[in-house]
């Protein structure tokens, strides 16, 4: 158990604590409820008298709005929401109300703020630098922020559900695949899509603010409507197959989500819910060569799929489970 008291910003407006029953229970609800830690909005934060006497603020920075083609040329004039966010100094305020170490959590690709202005970009690392220590999606992004500051502590805060809601759903395993993202390049629905093509069975995706116009009228291709966390897991547990070709590493959920259940997941290595619960289904993430033939073999040897389910269940089990996060993080501290 973890006696810290500890509090988490983010740009969400409740204020208070995550229950075990949340509809909606997010990784970022799971790490809040399983470490009982007080959210608050970050955008008041200076004027909230009740942040203070924390052993540890975690802060999820929002990732706010860019501006620019994928080549770096801009595509509209507009300002970026959390400009005037950054230029504050967060980190110090925070312990100027009494509160203890000023932890920042990944939010998005470790990239993303490359994409700010050159002002805010060099706001951005100010304020990574002055946070105690960094908490990394993967090991992948780990690499990436030691780099950057080489004196500080980097660990990944791991990937996590509280299953309270959902703990009794028995799979039925249908004879269809589920791709996890939209035809967009963030997602890499397209590749996905081609993927999940050689299970020769239905194929389902999700509906995210990046679907794209005309994305319902691609052949053998149905939408899920937007869903509660709860409700989403419901529905997935009676799919056969996922695929999630998504080139942009983040926190992995829909990897962990399908191994909860011991569905095979093809997807991107680099994303530590992905290779621990899946290893062998886990590519380079623009292999689609080893990745259609991960699908073909999937199809058509029961064995390995089966140990591919029983893998990814017991995989889960071993490294995800509440308890075992706990440790993990008490030790992280």
């Amino acid at each position: 158990m973890i006696q810290s008291k500890i509090a988490f910003l983010t740009e969400m407006g409740f204020v208070g604590k995550v229950p075990a029953n949340h509809p909606n229970m997010r990784t970022e609800f799971a790490w809040m409820h399983a470490l009982d830690a007080d959210h608050y909005n970050i955008h008041l934060f200076g004027a909230d008298k009740n942040l203070t006497g924390y052993d540890h603020v975690f802060i999820i920075f929002p990732k706010g709005k860019t501006f620019l083609s994928s080549e770096g040329s801009t595509l509209v004039n507009g300002v970026n929401p959390i400009s005037e966010l950054l230029r504050q100094d967060i980190v110090g305020r925070i312990k100027e109300k009494g509160n203890g170490s000023v932890h920042y959590v990944q939010e998005g690709p470790h990239w993303w703020y490359n994409d700010y202005e050159i002002a805010d970009q060099i706001y951005f690392y100010n304020f990574l630098a002055s946070c105690d220590s960094i908490f990394t999606h993967n090991d992948s992004d780990s690499y990436y922020y030691k780099g950057l500051f080489p004196n500080k502590k980097v660990r990944p805060i791991g990937t996590l559900m509280i299953d309270t809601l959902i703990r009794d759903i028995v799979p039925t395993k249908e004879d269809k695949a589920i791709i996890g993202g939209n035809f967009a390049r963030w997602y890499g629905g397209f590749e996905s899509y081609m993927i999940a093509g050689n299970f020769e069975v239905p194929i389902w995706a999700q509906t995210s603010h990046a679907m794209r116009e005309n994305e319902g009228s691609i052949d053998n291709l149905t939408h899920l409507p937007r869903m509660m966390w709860c409700e989403w897991m419901a529905v997935l547990s009676t799919f056969k197959y996922g695929v999630h070709m998504m080139p942009t590493v983040a926190a992995g959920t829909f990897a962990l989500n399908c191994a909860y259940f011991g569905i095979p997941c093809i997807g991107n290595q680099d994303v530590d819910t992905q290779l621990l619960c899946n290893p062998s289904l886990s590519v380079a993430v623009n292999d689609l060569e080893a990745a259609r033939e991960l699908a073909i073999r999937l199809k058509e040897d029961k064995e390995f799929y089966n140990n591919c389910s029983n893998t990814a269940k017991k995989h889960y089990h071993q490294f995800y489970s509440v308890e075992v996060w706990k440790e993990n993080f008490k030790n992280q501290l």
